[in-house]
């Protein structure tokens, strides 16, 4: 299996690149990502508008097929250049995902194209595993320029992680945290300074 960062969205409500901001300690969030996934995968792919920024953390970088397609358009990317069958895909803001619910996702996944987390009726597109029978659906969607994940998965076999086993596997939710303000990036700091005190 294969993790998959994207990293090339448009950071249009903070202006930095999202990937390259630092908590404390001074680690950037995909740095965060990428020690979590390392753990889990063999290979690991990071999907950029720009290549450039991203070399020097040793893993393949690559750039988006058909450009501008947003976040549906970097999971194809990812699933056409990935040599696995599986892949999980996660958002490069996300800097507070849990090992145990990605190990949790990973197994008995075979018998499905998508395994997505679903918490208060919501999925969590960029937190979810896919599998290459995807990448057909998703290319028909972006050819109509409908791209929003979640409509993919109407035509696609999909295993939901329902809240009960969220629960268990990461009580306090911040898998699902992502940073897109000021604001968020003030309380990823007051997490991690309560975490460090615990």
């Amino acid at each position: 299996m294969t993790g998959i960062i994207l990293a090339g969205g448009k950071n249009t409500r903070i202006a930095k690149q999202k990937a390259f901001i630092q908590l404390e300690g001074g680690q950037p969030l995909i740095a965060r990502i990428i020690k979590v996934l390392k753990a889990l995968f063999p290979e690991i792919l990071i999907v950029a508008n720009n290549r450039d920024p991203y070399l020097d953390y040793g893993l393949p970088v690559v750039e988006d097929l058909i450009r501008g397609k947003g976040p549906l358009g970097g999971i194809l990317s990812g699933l056409c250049l990935s040599t696995s069958k599986y892949n999980f895909v996660v958002g490069c803001d996300m800097p507070f995902i849990e090992a145990a619910l990605v190990k949790f996702m990973l197994e008995g996944c075979e018998d499905y194209d998508v395994v997505i987390p679903e918490t208060g009726g919501e999925v969590e597109p960029l937190l979810a595993l896919y599998s290459k029978n995807c990448i057909p659906v998703i290319f028909e969607h972006l050819m109509r320029d409908d791209l929003k994940i979640r409509k993919i998965l109407k035509k696609l076999k999909v295993k939901r992680i329902g809240e009960d086993l969220i629960e268990q596997l990461d009580p306090r939710h911040l898998s699902f945290f992502n940073l897109n303000t000021l604001e968020d990036q003030k309380r990823a700091q007051e997490l991690l300074q309560r975490h460090a005190s615990e």
